[in-house]
């Protein structure tokens, strides 16, 4: 498991608020990454959803989505760039409607190494 962001710094955590997700800080191109193996399933213009074990990871804010529909990705594998200021992360279980949306799980720790 990783952190979508290296040196991952929350800014608003999920249920702040009724916030739906995790927002972590990170910069305009900043580079978000896989918080875990899966296949990507959906791709617009600013989000990237990846499906690891009956789970949706879902990306929200990315400026350039680097997948496309049907890849498959690795931990820690890049995903895309951020927009700036933050990069909204959400979790959801099957069958993955907006009330499905579940506290983040899959963070770790911020000195953990990712790849290049």
């Amino acid at each position: 498991m990783a952190a979508p962001v290296h040196n991952a710094v929350v800014t608003c955590d999920f249920g702040v608020a009724g916030h739906p997700g995790r927002d972590y800080r990170a910069g305009a191109g900043t580079p978000v990454r896989a918080t875990l193996a899966g296949v990507v399933v959906r791709v617009a213009v600013d989000q990237v959803v990846v499906e690891s074990n009956a789970i949706w990871h879902i990306y929200d804010h990315l400026a350039e989505p680097e997948v496309r529909q049907g890849d498959t990705v690795e931990t820690g594998d890049r995903l895309g760039l951020a927009t700036g200021p933050h990069l909204h992360y959400e979790e959801r279980v099957t069958p993955y409607r907006a009330e499905d949306r579940r506290s983040p799980r899959f963070d770790l720790h911020p000195n953990t190494r990712l790849p290049a």
